[in-house]
C-alpha cells in the first residue's frame, strides 16, 4: 500500500471539504484521481477506513465516505 496515495486521497478529501459538501461516494475519490488504477485507490480507502482516517455514512439509501473530523454527531443520542 503506498502512504503517498493514502496521503493523497486525504489530502483531497480536505481539499473537497472545503465547500458545503462533506461526503463523498467511493466513485468520487477515483475520478479526483483519473491517472491512478482503481483498484489501488479502493485498497487505499479500505486501509483509510481502517486506520480512522475516513468513515462511512449512510443516509439509509446511500452510503457515503467522509473524513472522520467531519463525520456527523447524532445529536440526541443517550449514552
Amino acid at each position: 500500500m503506498s502512504e503517498d496515495l493514502k496521503k493523497q486521497i486525504v489530502d483531497l478529501f480536505h481539499e473537497k471539504s472545503k465547500g458545503d459538501k462533506k461526503m463523498f461516494y467511493i466513485r468520487d475519490v477515483t475520478k479526483w484521481l483519473p491517472d491512478v488504477d482503481r483498484h489501488a485507490v479502493h485498497d487505499a480507502v479500505k486501509v483509510l477506513l481502517d486506520e480512522g482516517a475516513l468513515v462511512y455514512w449512510s443516509s439509509g439509501s446511500s452510503t457515503y465516505l467522509v473524513l472522520a473530523e467531519f463525520f456527523p454527531k447524532e445529536e440526541g443520542s443517550r449514552s
